[in-house]
């Protein structure tokens, strides 16, 4: 008999209809007043409290696309299909979309996250696959971000609000290294010990790279697990540098974590009668979403902030798998599931009841 599961808040399940017929959705971004964004089959769409979707605006000559951030303003960021290319574009809070320039000789790019200002984070791909990291002003104006010496390739992963941007560049030689850009776009690399990239940055100035914290002030936080377990991917950092992650056990079996801002872990552990979990995001009283697995079952989880994990129901007629994104407060969990009637994945919705 499993062990039991504790009470704790309250969630209620919302599955994300679709625009049409049995397609499937996909949320991908929610702000603090609970819009969700994503696509439904091939188009960008967003959802409403009751999961009742809104299509959003294409350009001309594009056939879909999706949207994956929106700020709490209600500006989404995505990328539209024009025949073999993506196009990055935003919304504005009312649907209409505004195409967002990419550099000469750029072919492709995507738009992946907005800031509280409207400054948007993308990635642009020139010939040969060779990819670069630009943001875009609140007024659309286009910001390329420089390169390494000799290098030609970059990577953008995250923006602050201060328009400060991270991520990972080639330099001269080839070698991938994690990088800081400033609000005027120079950059510079990040101190030792170095990683091959970061993934995130706060607005005082922490940067979330591969097992390490490098602070503003210069110093930096290792994040480890031992002896319970061996630290692997990073995931997100919150605004008061509490990062979460996982790693491997002694046993291989896969396990989510959290770190405070010193660095301390403390072992996310999946529902009672699984036997790994891992996690995807956090919100800022330390809240973190993700999964809990067994052999053959995956379940959406919720680990409260002090690391209990809970449950999070199922909507009618969908069989939910993981939990993705949590909104700042906490009060919206976005995630996807199964939808056996449709044979499609639906996104799914949780709000704090």
């Amino acid at each position: 008999m499993p062990d039991p599961i504790p009470e704790g808040p309250g969630f209620t399940a919302v599955g994300l209809r679709p625009l049409s017929g049995g397609e499937g959705t996909g949320a991908y971004g929610v702000n603090d007043a609970g819009m969700i964004v994503g696509e439904s089959g091939s188009r960008p769409a967003r959802w409403d409290r009751d999961g009742h979707p809104t299509p959003l605006s294409l350009l001309d000559g594009c056939s879909g696309g999706r949207a994956v951030d929106v700020n709490d303003a209600g500006v989404m960021a995505g990328s539209l299909l024009a025949g073999e290319h993506l196009r990055p574009v935003c919304w504005r809070p009312d649907g209409r979309v505004r195409a967002l320039e990419l550099p000469d000789g750029a072919l492709s790019g995507t738009a992946c996250q907005v800031n509280a200002r409207g400054s948007i984070l993308g990635n642009a791909m020139w010939p040969g696959h060779r990819w670069r990291a630009l943001r875009w002003a609140p007024g659309g104006e286009t910001v390329e971000l420089a390169t390494l010496p000799g290098g030609d390739e970059t990577q953008g992963q995250d923006l602050n609000g201060l328009d400060e941007v991270v991520g990972s560049a080639r330099n001269g030689s080839g070698v991938r290294t994690a990088v800081r850009w400033t609000s005027s776009g120079k950059i510079s690399t990040l101190p030792p010990p170095r990683r091959a990239t970061a993934c995130g940055i706060t607005d005082s100035g922490a940067i979330l790279g591969d097992g390490v914290v490098w602070n503003r002030d210069g110093g930096t936080v290792l994040l480890t697990g031992e002896p319970e377990f061996s630290a692997g991917q990073v995931v997100r950092i919150t605004g008061r540098g509490v990062a979460i992650g996982w790693g491997l056990t002694p046993d291989r079996r896969g396990i989510g974590a959290r770190w405070d801002r010193d660095g301390r872990p403390t072992v996310l552990r999946p529902l009672p009668s699984d036997a790994a979990s891992t996690c995807f995001d956090i919100d800022e009283a330390g809240a973190v979403v993700g999964e809990s697995v067994s052999e053959g079952t995956v379940r959406p989880v919720r680990w409260d902030a002090d690391a209990t994990p809970f449950p999070l129901p199922s909507p009618p007629g969908v069989t939910a798998i993981v939990a993705q994104h949590i909104n700042a407060t906490g009060t919206v969990i976005i995630g996807h599931g199964f939808a056996a009637d449709s044979s499609a994945y639906r996104g799914i919705a949780w709000h704090r009841s």
